[in-house]
């Protein structure tokens, strides 16, 4: 009888998992129609990409992570993972549509509907003193209008500066070598990640 719903209960699991995966993969594609420039991809990103953005992140101390892009909830549901406490974690997402899955994805962790060119007042609002330990962007900046990127970068920049941290990147032009140099960044690390669809770079800048 253990046996059995022990079973059960596995099955169950593997169930729940596929229709988050399905549901999640719906909105993405939903929200890639919808707005190409501020989604970038049709699908989520893989646990490969994920595992690689989360090894690059000093997990350590107090300061704050920061989800910018956050979609569907996958990167803060492994920060989560990794044993960070949810309110250590500021999640920043453009798009409204894209809530009611990481709320169920990310119960613990408040979703701040926001616009990247304004991360540092949503920060201040949050905790107005606060360090931060990391800047993990999802945000598709190939695809993002140039002049709208450098608002973004400016904006990452001034965080950075006044609250420390690394800022934490990944593109799928893998051939580009660090590419945000120009906006002022300096790189410290750079990995490929090539179990993800397409294959991705996971690039980490300092100011």
């Amino acid at each position: 009888m253990t046996a059995i719903i022990c079973q059960t209960t596995f099955c169950d699991h593997l169930h729940c998992n596929a229709v988050k995966k399905l549901q999640a993969a719906g909105i993405f594609l939903r929200e890639f129609i919808h707005a190409p420039s501020y989604v970038g991809s049709v699908c989520p990103s893989s646990k490969a990409l994920t595992t690689s953005l989360i090894n690059a992140v000093p997990l350590e101390g107090e300061g704050l992570i920061i989800d910018l892009g956050a979609g569907s909830g996958i990167v803060s549901e492994e920060v989560v993972k990794a044993g960070v406490a949810p309110d250590r974690i500021v999640a920043v997402e453009i798009s409204d549509g894209f809530a009611k899955v990481f709320n169920k994805r990310c119960p613990g962790v408040p979703l701040v509907i926001g616009d990247a060119r304004s991360l540092q007042s949503i920060i201040t609002r949050r905790n107005p003193a606060g360090r931060v330990s990391a800047i993990i962007s999802s945000l598709p900046l190939r695809v993002i209008p140039s002049g709208i990127v450098c608002e973004i970068m400016s904006e990452m920049r001034e965080v950075l500066v006044t609250r420390g941290g690394v800022f934490i990147q990944y593109t799928y032009a893998w051939w580009m070598r660090c590419s945000l140099r120009r906006h002022g960044f300096s790189p410290c690390s750079s990995r490929m990640v090539l179990g993800n669809l397409p294959p991705a770079k996971v690039e980490s800048y300092v100011v």
